[in-house]
């Protein structure tokens, strides 16, 4: 007897929240906000919730992942409680800390709305189907300032109508990353193939032209990872020398001197990589006085702790001074995490399964988040930070999923 397919149980909801994520310009230009926290981001992850819940969703069970999330944000709210105590004007922090959360929460959405390995790929679907129209809004805003030679003018932000270029570019290379893995390590049909690179090619144009210095290297460094460990990498050998060769000979002019104008040695600095310094500075000052548990979420950019009223630009560092060695072991501890878990569903599973190349997408993208976070916050925002996670949870959930078909 034939067998007979089981029809997948779908969390449309939750397609329609992954596929609206990046689209801040919509969630703030066309979405209304209706008081009383009925706004996008809160009704959305409600609705998401519902529907993981109306079709029997799980999480994965056992994993490391999930705890360290759990730890991560049980610590943040206690240093919300902290801040309280150090800075006066903090009306904001519980709403920031909320909506940092409920990015967070995409990790568990995700694993309890997906159950096969169709729902998987609906998921990765619903992040790739913004790109194009990110691409779009992306490209006419370039039009609308472009110059031969590179000026601060140029700096675009894409979709991110609420945050800037360098977030913009972040979210473009942990998504370019994945695909690129999708792409060259899975066994898929022709039509996804064709997907993933347009998918790619938009999210390369996103980081060319927010014109993030930080973008350009994460997005090589989590490039150059994903080739070192596919198991396939020598096939790619060639190709990559012929787009070592040409690349910087196709690249726009502002572009290269962007990417030219990155000095770090002292006198030689341009002014934003000076006063990232100064920051650096004052904030490990802070920690020294404050080493256990900091001085509290979101407490470094006041003036009662920094003088220049600005954020640290360094994740870690930002850390150390508001959640003190505490809080930085946590972080450690859920980044470590997820690295590996990545690793050990790329040791167990097969080469040209789903399984192997999400695993390797998000190796990638997890050096590429490293890297983004030495000079800025690539964390804390949810339009930013959501699909990161959202290919996070499908990796904890693979090994618990039925063997995959052959595509």
């Amino acid at each position: 007897m034939p067998k007979v397919r089981r029809r997948s149980a779908n969390n449309w909801l939750l397609y329609v929240f992954l596929f609206l994520l990046p689209l801040q310009n919509l969630q703030t230009g066309y979405m209304p906000n209706l008081g009383g926290g009925l706004n996008f981001l809160n009704i959305m992850t409600a609705a998401s919730l519902a529907g993981a819940l109306a079709i029997g969703g799980r999480l994965a069970p056992g994993e490391p992942v999930n705890r360290w999330v759990l730890a991560y944000v049980l610590y943040a709210v206690v240093s919300l409680f902290v801040g309280y105590q150090y800075v006066t004007d903090s009306a904001d922090h519980l709403a920031i800390l909320k909506d940092h959360v409920l990015g967070l929460a995409v990790v568990f959405l995700v694993q309890m709305s997906v159950h096969d390995w169709t729902t998987v790929r609906r998921v990765i679907l619903a992040t790739v189907l913004p790109l194009p129209y990110i691409a779009r809004v992306t490209w006419a805003q370039h039009t609308s300032v472009a110059s031969w030679h590179y000026s601060d003018d140029l700096r675009i932000s894409g979709t991110f109508s609420l945050l800037g270029a360098n977030e913009f570019a972040a979210f473009c290379v942990t998504v370019g990353v994945v695909l690129f893995a999708l792409l060259i390590s899975a066994r898929l049909s022709w039509r996804w193939r064709l997907l993933l690179g347009v998918g790619m090619a938009c999210t390369v144009m996103g980081v060319l032209y927010a014109y993030s210095r930080t973008g350009y290297i994460s997005l090589i460094l989590g490039l150059v990872a994903v080739i070192l460990v596919w198991r396939g990498r020598w096939k790619l050998l060639l190709p990559l020398l012929l787009a070592a060769a040409l690349l910087p000979g196709l690249l726009p002019y502002s572009v290269v001197e962007r990417f030219d104008s990155t000095n770090v040695d002292a006198g030689e600095r341009d002014e934003s990589t000076e006063l990232r310094f100064v920051y650096w500075q004052v904030a490990w000052d802070n920690f020294t006085r404050h080493p256990i548990v900091g001085t509290g979420f979101q407490s470094f950019h006041h003036p009662e702790i920094n003088p220049y009223r600005k954020d640290t630009h360094n994740l870690y560092l930002r850390t150390l001074t508001e959640g003190g060695v505490i809080g930085a072991l946590v972080l450690l501890g859920l980044l470590l995490a997820i690295l590996r878990t990545a690793l050990r569903e790329m040791a167990h599973s097969r080469s040209g399964t789903l399984r192997y190349a999400l695993a390797l997408g998000v190796t990638g993208a997890w050096i590429g988040l490293i890297c983004g976070n030495l000079f800025g916050d690539r964390f804390t925002y949810y339009p930013m930070a959501a699909y990161f996670w959202a290919y996070v949870a499908l990796v904890v959930k693979a090994r618990h999923l039925p063997a995959e078909e052959a595509p």
